[in-house]
């Protein structure tokens, strides 16, 4: 296995130097070449240095244009600092949490005002005041143990966790990548992730080690598929990343407007939760060209350690997440020790791609980057999933060890969700599961705090539109928007097993969709068109009972699903052909978008 890796600005540097007229960022027509990024980074690394930015020191980006933020994360690898991205979705405890931990030298912005609310008294820096010449910089020896940046997970117990990851880790992450893809000056990759999420790293430093180009989107907003399948097809991209509910729904638009995947694109990697082996051999039938590549990896572990790609056997029920990248070495043990061949175990990860630890938690940081007793001196991180190595060297990944959900990728303690419902003054007592139906939201069963809304022992009731939005306002607040229950029920007691814990089979019975009240035949009255909205609004909500004036998001509509509603829509109603998902927003019942659709 390689070590870490050379420092990424030697990447950089040799490509500015041999090709200075080529394209680093592509934003729509206007492309900046490495020469004139590489100036830009530099002027703004000496802005951000006279600052006080320096080794040791962390620049926080609250940045919500894409091109800006790789350009800051340039300059401040070159200023020898750390960058840290504040998440634009992030609720405000989070942001506020995130912020006092850092503790920055400076935040950048762009504009008058920043585009994240900032404490007072907090340094900042307006990166749209500087130009592209400044004063030289004093030269720093470059050092693979100082920190490159700190991205915080998720927060699986909602309260978001900084990973320190250094320059000798992210060098050798950009070169592993590019090696496995064989990227290399031809290529673009397109960048789609939120800014705040580890993915970025993986999006941006690769393709610039290879002397490629990264598509800078011109906002941070979420792609509509149609919007990403226009945009890799107008830049050229010929490497995205998706996560596995995007895919899906990318894929589903694809087959309904009868396409295949852009001339350009050669590489689709997906990652973040399961694959369906059967999502995966249609892809192969349908877009051969596209290849898809299934990640895996964890932010304490240099985004991703594993790929998989290649034809599917058909005997195979998984998706293999694949082999190491030469920056990581991936074992599966049990008690800390290797399992034979076929034998499921935790997923381990050693090697050089491992962070530091956790921003000021050495706690954290002992228990969870641990000792390998099979290699003295050595580290390694048990993930927490359970997987087992195939005969041909793959890993498959089978589930979560402990009692985490994982959620569009994202890992979360359902305690923290059931604590937030519970902190309201709607909610006595709150259990919340994975959603069986699609993998991808949760369900929660809730005791309601009044007596007179419980239901009969043995059933469950939804939540009204005005009770879901009094019960989750505490999970909004604290969590993100994908940890916010889609589905709600009041239940008169939560089921029990014999050992007095919760029966989470009994639950998941309980509060499914059979839950839900019949249909109001008077709901089913109307014209055509709004009976085939109202019956989509129903099956991509899992809701038989939701009326015509029923809002979409109130009843735990959310990005994922809205996509899903239009391109089913779309495909229904031949007058619903040009509807976009931002209709829904100005248009959130079936009665309205009905109205929308047909132009009444």
């Amino acid at each position: 296995m390689s070590g870490t890796g050379a420092d990424f600005l030697h990447h950089w540097d040799r490509h500015t130097g041999r090709q200075p007229c080529a394209p680093a960022l592509v934003e729509g027509s206007e492309i900046w070449t490495y020469g004139r990024t590489d100036a830009r980074a530099e002027a703004l690394a000496a802005r951000l240095a006279a600052a006080g930015a320096g080794p040791g020191s962390v620049v926080g980006l609250a940045l919500d244009r894409p091109r800006e933020a790789v350009l800051a994360m340039l300059a401040v690898l070159k200023a020898q600092a750390a960058f840290t991205v504040l998440d634009p979705g992030l609720p405000p405890e989070p942001r506020a949490h995130l912020v006092r931990e850092i503790d920055a030298a400076l935040w950048l912005h762009s504009g008058p005002r920043p585009a994240h609310p900032l404490p007072s008294g907090t340094p900042r820096l307006d990166i749209a005041e500087g130009g592209d010449s400044a004063p030289p910089r004093r030269n720093l020896p470059v050092q693979d143990s100082r920190l490159a940046y700190i991205l915080f997970t998720s927060g699986s117990t909602g309260v978001p966790k900084g990973v320190m990851i250094e320059r000798g880790p992210l060098g050798g992450f950009a070169e592993a990548v590019r090696d496995r893809l064989a990227l290399d000056s031809a290529d673009r990759w397109l960048q789609v992730c939120s800014l705040g999420f580890d993915v970025v790293i993986e999006e941006v430093f690769p393709v610039l080690a290879a002397g490629g180009a990264v598509v800078c989107r011109p906002d941070s907003r979420p792609l509509e598929p149609e919007d990403l399948h226009r945009l890799l097809s107008d830049s050229a991209s010929t490497v995205v990343e998706l996560s596995t509910q995007y895919w899906h729904e990318y894929a589903r638009w694809l087959r309904a407007a009868g396409r295949t995947t852009p001339a350009s694109l050669r590489t689709v990697l997906v990652g973040g939760e399961r694959m369906d082996p059967a999502a995966y051999r249609d892809w192969q039938q349908r877009h051969p060209a596209a290849a898809l590549v299934h990640v895996y990896g964890l932010t304490e572990t240099t985004v991703t350690s594993t790929m998989y790609t290649g034809r599917l056997p058909e005997d195979a029920d998984e998706v293999p997440i694949g082999s190491p990248l030469a920056n990581a070495l991936v074992t599966v043990r049990r008690d800390g020790r290797p399992v034979p061949l076929g034998e499921v175990g935790e997923i381990h990860i050693a090697g050089p791609s491992l962070a530091r630890g956790f921003l000021h938690d050495e706690r954290q940081t002992a228990l969870r980057f641990r000792s390998d007793p099979a290699a003295p001196g050595a580290r390694m991180y048990p993930t927490g999933d359970l997987g087992r190595r195939l005969p041909d060297g793959d890993l498959v990944f089978l589930g979560r060890k402990d009692a985490q959900l994982k959620v569009r990728g994202h890992r979360l303690e359902a305690a923290a969700v059931e604590r937030a419902l519970e902190s309201g003054d709607a909610v006595a007592q709150a259990a919340v599961l994975l959603d069986p139906a699609d993998d991808s939201s949760l369900v929660a069963a809730l005791v309601p705090a009044d007596r007179t809304l419980r239901p009969p022992a043995g059933t469950a009731r939804r939540l009204t539109a005005a009770q879901r939005l009094r019960a989750v306002r505490p999970v909004a607040a604290a969590l993100h928007d994908w940890a916010v229950p889609t589905r709600l029920y009041w239940v008169a007691e939560l089921p029990k097993n014999p050992h007095g814990k919760i029966d989470t089979a009994a639950l998941a019975a309980l509060a499914g969709p059979a839950a839900d009240a019949a249909p109001d035949p008077a709901a089913e009255a109307g014209d055509v068109p709004l009976r085939a909205v109202l019956h989509r609004f129903r099956t991509v909500l899992q809701a038989p009972s939701l009326g015509p004036d029923d809002d979409f998001f109130a009843h735990g509509g959310q990005s994922i699903l809205a996509m899903r509603l239009v391109s089913e829509l779309r495909s229904e109603l031949p007058a619903a052909g040009g509807l976009r998902v931002s209709a829904l927003f100005d248009c959130r019942t079936p009665r309205r978008l009905t109205e929308r659709i047909t132009g009444h």
